[in-house]
């Protein structure tokens, strides 16, 4: 049997082929160890072999329905294939087994966002949020989710959050200026966002039209 270590390295190293080679020979020695199965499975899913890949996934969970490892590997190849309904029950399968971690619950979130259903995502995102407080993309899109719901207060608690850790975070940025629009209708303090967006990233699409469109809701109200 080849050890996970030695083809964890292999995988690191980009060695996909060797690493594949072993991995097969290791379920050819124990059809019944599920790793070995996602492992194969995320190699090929990297390859864009993802009809493979997703047979792997499969496997992996009829040889242990237990490992939450293997709900959450089919279910990110599910997410990337945009079939999002089957990647929410994958996703609540793995945090049954055991798999509650910043992660899944921030992919479940993710998901029920891409639906436009902003209301289930928020307890997913916030509870990702609690587990990896430090992470500055699940803490963006936890304040876009906020902002979504129209949850304006503690939206601008939160992306204030995320430009702490991160100042240069442009969409964080232009979205905590729509915030404290929509909170406070001024239109001054929301260009100061825009403008230092754009100051960051002088192509920011959003922040440049909603400095035109602020400039020219300040003009009308002089």
């Amino acid at each position: 049997m080849h050890s996970e270590n030695e083809i964890v390295k292999l995988i690191e190293n980009k060695k996909f082929d060797q690493a594949l080679k072993f991995l097969f020979e290791n379920i050819e020695e124990n059809p019944n160890e599920a790793t070995n199965y996602i492992n194969a499975g995320t190699i090929l899913s990297e390859a864009d072999e993802l009809e493979k890949a997703e047979k792997f996934f499969q496997k992996a969970i009829t040889v242990n329905e237990e490992h939450g490892g293997a709900y959450y590997s089919l279910a990110n190849l599910y997410y990337n294939q945009q079939r999002f309904d089957e990647a929410i029950k994958l996703y609540q399968f793995a945090i049954q087994k055991g798999l509650n971690d910043s992660d899944t619950n921030f992919m479940l979130g993710m998901c029920f966002n891409e639906l436009g259903a902003h209301t289930e995502a928020l307890p997913y995102v916030m509870r990702a949020n609690e587990l990896n407080s430090d992470d500055v993309e699940i803490g963006f899109q936890y304040g876009l989710t906020l902002c979504q719901l129209e949850m304006f207060e503690e939206a601008i608690s939160q992306l204030e959050n995320v430009l702490e850790k991160d100042p240069n975070h442009v969409d964080a940025l232009y979205n905590l200026g729509l915030a404290k629009y929509m909170k406070n209708e001024d239109p001054e303090e929301a260009l100061i966002y825009f403008r230092k967006a754009v100051n960051i990233q002088p192509d920011h699409l959003l922040s440049g039209h909603a400095i035109n469109m602020f400039e020219q809701l300040q003009e009308e109200e002089d």
